[in-house]
């Protein structure tokens, strides 16, 4: 009877303590869990459009917990350090590779711009303008500043089309434009001729597509700017439209160049299929982030993919515009020139 007594107080004691324990450290055990599990739910991307759309969050979420991992391993709080260090290792297999130096915005003397010129055989920018954008004109300038050889703009509509049209008609004689869907107003300007025109409309999602004449070599490009996963009909929609572009991709046999605002990041299932299936290479050196342009925390959305008969050598953005997303440019060579 006494040694029942004993026992009783015994595992009443411990009962106790692991509830004065539990009732310390409660907050803390939830909160390990949250994090533990948000990094899980970032890795495994399941197909649904709500986590798509969180996924773009996670080099952000990957800075702020490596932040406060150390915050809290420099207060001595073991359990939540450990828990930020396991959601770490989680998230670093799809970005380690973008946790580099990021290029500066490319602002180059004009010495420095002709030096690129001789790397490479030609150059692109692509801007999404931001649509109505009331100071188109500051994306053109910045454009035509790069001295790229051929510009891409996207969100275009006819106020916004005419000004970029009347700056750089003169320095870039060869365009086209497609302006007939709402939203997906795109135009291509190119100081080399443009041949082959054509603008493809599936599931009211348009290709802007031709070739660029590069003394005796000549490539291919596309222009596409895909849905925005902010719902289930718009994540739905982007799976088509990224269907769409490799369809098309897959059917070009010359240098090829694909460019637009994907709305998905780099280590997105959407761009990793999408460049697994085409065989097309992101020209993205580093993290280089382009959206939205006027905050401190950004993502990488916009991009110029390429053929492997192309070499990028080099990829950077461009200087903070009117527009909500910064421009990217990048310089590409023939890998097998013609003589």
């Amino acid at each position: 009877m006494i040694f029942t007594q004993v026992n009783f107080r015994r595992i009443e004691f411990m009962a106790n303590v692991l509830l004065r324990w539990m009732d310390l450290y409660t907050w803390r055990i939830i909160f390990s869990v949250s994090i533990i599990a948000f990094s899980l739910i970032l890795a495994f991307q399941p197909d649904f459009w709500i986590f798509d759309a969180m996924d773009a969050l996670r080099i952000p979420y990957a800075i702020v917990l490596t932040a406060f991992t150390m915050f809290v391993f420099i207060r001595g709080n073991k359990m939540l350090a450990t828990s930020g260090a396991i959601a770490l290792l989680i998230l670093t297999p799809g970005i380690w590779q973008y946790f580099k130096t990021g290029q500066a915005p490319v602002t180059e003397t004009k010495k420095e711009i002709i030096k690129k010129e001789i790397q490479s055989d030609f150059s692109v920018v692509h801007f999404n303008v931001k649509e109505n954008n009331k100071n188109i004109l500051s994306v053109a300038k910045t454009a035509m500043e790069s001295n790229a050889d051929i510009l891409s703009f996207q969100e275009l509509n006819q106020q916004t089309l005419d000004p970029i049209n009347e700056m750089l008609k003169e320095k870039y004689p060869y365009n086209m434009s497609d302006l007939s869907i709402k939203g997906y107003g795109m135009a291509i300007y190119s100081k080399y001729p443009i041949t082959d025109t054509k603008v493809i409309v599936q599931h009211n999602f348009p290709l802007l597509t031709g070739k660029v004449n590069i003394g005796e070599n000549t490539f291919q490009f596309i222009s596409a700017t895909v849905s925005s996963p902010k719902n289930e009909k718009g994540f739905e929609e982007q799976k088509k439209q990224f269907k769409v572009i490799g369809a098309y991709a897959d059917s070009v046999k010359l240098p090829l160049v694909v460019m637009g605002d994907m709305n998905a990041v780099p280590w997105s299932e959407e761009i990793e299929t999408f460049t697994k299936e085409t065989k097309l290479k992101d020209s993205r050196k580093d993290l280089a982030s382009t959206f939205p342009s006027n905050s401190i925390i950004q993502v990488p959305i916009d991009y110029i993919f390429h053929s492997t008969d192309l070499n990028c050598v080099d990829f950077g953005t461009l200087k903070q515009t009117s527009s909500n997303h910064l421009g990217i440019i990048g310089y590409y060579k023939f890998k097998n020139l013609k003589q």
